[in-house]
């Protein structure tokens, strides 16, 4: 706002107590100020609308309204989640149990069988069971009476 010395007031007198405006002057002067007042006005409430419309702001700045829209979908997703059962809870509890002892059986079995010893016992067993095998083949051939004699020829 303008400031005016105390000698020349505007529409006021002067240093010599005179007036130096008539009253025309001074609806003119009130008139002007309104307008610059409205002026003011009218800015300020575009900058408002603007700063407060949702779609302007969206539009100006698109990956802060995405970053925004994320957090607060997480935000409320983490409100509504469904929070488990005392019974899910402990069937949950049991199932971690069981799968617990099921790798630590494992574990232990497929540590057996990965030893030195135990693989030479499993190829004695391959071997036994090899021998056996033939040995049934063999012995079906000779009790027909065709296999050697056709070797006999």
């Amino acid at each position: 706002m303008k400031e005016y010395p105390p000698e020349s007031v505007p529409g006021g007198s002067t240093a010599s107590g005179k007036t130096s405006r008539n009253p025309d002057e001074w609806r003119q002067d009130i008139e002007a100020r309104k307008e610059a007042i409205a002026g003011t006005i009218r800015q300020i409430d575009r900058r408002v609308h603007r700063a407060s419309d949702w779609r302007v702001q969206v539009g100006e700045h698109p990956f802060v309204a995405v970053g925004a829209a994320f957090v607060v979908g997480s935000l409320l997703s983490g409100m509504f989640r469904r929070k488990p059962t005392p019974q899910e809870r402990i069937i949950d509890a049991i199932a971690d149990s069981v799968d617990d002892v099921t790798s630590h059986v494992r574990d232990h079995i497929v540590g057996r069988f990965s030893s030195g010893v135990t693989r030479s016992v499993m190829k004695t067993v391959g071997a036994a069971l090899a021998a056996k095998a033939a040995a049934a083949y063999m012995s079906g051939k000779s009790s027909d009476g065709h296999a050697f004699a056709d070797q006999e020829d």
